[in-house]
């Protein structure tokens, strides 16, 4: 990365369940960061102390005008609207955050000759049912809702950038994240909202019949991906951050069931049609580039997942979750 001692970074979203601890390792390298959250679904709480942060929609002009302001080495663009229902029933609304204000902070980086863009993509909105398990970068399928159409789009206006104006762009495919601070209400992941309704005492739904399979790597995994991919100045393109294998929504009921003593039988709602029935990513090209390999399997990912909820006062405190740099000295 740059030779001044302190480089600086953008981190959109960075409030948020993945971008806040992004930002917590980014500050444990010696990164400044400056984070821009609109905080529709981030908690300010989350955002590391030692990071600037500034209460912003990406959408708006300013984002991209603080960028050609202050030239950051790197933009780390987690914003997005991030309910795939939402974008079937608002294609429009979705293409307006997911597309439009995401080519308008491309233009500004460009400009700007940002040293790196980091885009939070998503490999199971590209997973079609017609695809091999794993899935490997090359596989993609037409997406099945406006969500991955447009996670698809800025990978090619990505390349576009990177092939017209030498803007270093990497797509980062994640599979389904999950783990601390991540956000039980609204579009969240299953484990989130298992784990709290069953802290809670309330009924579980499953929708459909809960063999519908998804690929769940831990978020340490994925910030650890995030590093790498930081690191690694000559990597361009689209890589996927998955374990590649395949766990059911049923099997997730069970696992999490048995780590809370939950024994209320769950609900079953209609199926989502708007995702595959399978999904797992093939992530070997990422390893092969940059030696990234998942560190926390499943069983230990929900352990932690579910003492973090069992006690982090979420309503009062921020909770560290990388408390040190790698020198040892503490950052939080």
């Amino acid at each position: 990365m740059p030779t001044n001692k302190h480089p600086l970074a953008l981190v959109t979203g960075g409030a948020g369940f993945i971008g806040s601890q992004v930002v917590d390792a980014l500050v444990a390298r010696g990164w400044r960061v400056t984070v821009i959250d609109n905080l529709s679904s981030g908690k300010r709480r989350n955002v590391h102390p030692a990071a600037v942060f500034i209460k912003m929609d990406v959408a708006d002009p300013n984002a991209s005008r603080w960028i050609a302001r202050n030239k950051p080495d790197a933009v780390l663009h987690f914003a997005a609207q991030i309910n795939v229902r939402r974008s079937v029933a608002d294609p429009v609304g979705d293409a307006e955050t997911n597309i439009h204000a995401t080519l308008k902070l491309l233009e500004a980086a460009s400009r700007a000759k940002v040293r790196r863009f980091i885009f939070a993509g998503s490999g199971g909105a590209l997973c079609g049912d017609d695809n091999p398990i794993p899935m490997r970068e090359a596989d993609v399928s037409d997406p099945l809702s406006p969500y991955g159409i447009a996670k698809r789009t800025v990978e090619h206006y990505g390349a576009f950038y990177g092939h017209a104006y030498g803007l270093p762009f990497v797509s980062l495919r994640f599979a389904n994240v999950y783990g601390p601070r991540q956000n039980a209400k609204g579009e969240a992941g299953v484990i989130a909202v298992f784990i709290s309704r069953m802290l809670a005492n309330e009924p579980v739904t499953i929708y459909g019949t809960g063999r519908a399979t998804r690929d769940y790597v831990f978020v340490s995994d994925v910030v650890a991906a995030v590093m790498r991919a930081l690191e690694r100045k000559d990597l361009v393109g689209a890589y996927h951050v998955g374990t590649g294998k395949e766990t059911s929504v049923n099997d997730i009921f069970k696992r999490t069931s048995a780590l809370l003593d939950y024994k209320k039988k769950p609900k079953h709602g209609p199926p989502d049609t708007s995702a595959p029935g399978r999904s797992a990513l093939d992530a070997s090209l990422l390893t092969k580039r940059t030696g990234w390999k998942p560190a926390v399997d499943l069983r230990e990912g929900l352990k932690r997942t579910v003492l973090y909820f069992q006690t982090a006062d979420r309503a009062n405190k921020r909770m560290c979750l990388y408390p040190f740099r790698k020198d040892h000295k503490r950052v939080c």
